[in-house]
């Protein structure tokens, strides 16, 4: 007999890899948050500035910062779809655990 797959509906996962790709930012943003650093007009800011290269303050352009925001986010990407082809994201859903994937 052949062996069937069932056609399952997807559920919503949190990719922990692409997260973890974000948070080099996020933890950069969170600082001028702190007393007398900026406020949340800096963090946003900051994170344009990680995300777009882009400062807004400043009115300038610069490459390094593009890339310390794009770099750690395109790691985690690639991580995501290594753990998708070598199965590890599958295991973790067999497993039973919920939302969480690699």
């Amino acid at each position: 007999m052949a062996n069937k797959r069932r056609s399952h509906r997807p559920k919503m996962t949190i990719p922990l890899a692409i997260i973890a790709g974000l948070a080099p930012t996020a933890i950069h943003a969170a600082d001028a948050l702190q007393v007398n650093a900026g406020g949340p007009k800096v963090a946003l800011a900051r994170i344009g500035a990680r995300m777009t290269g882009y400062n807004a303050l400043t009115g300038t352009f610069s490459g390094s910062e593009l890339m310390m925001g794009w770099a750690p986010l395109l790691v985690g990407a690639l991580a995501h779809k290594a753990a998708n082809r070598l199965g590890i994201n599958r295991m973790l859903s067999s497993a039973g655990i919920p939302l969480i994937r690699i």
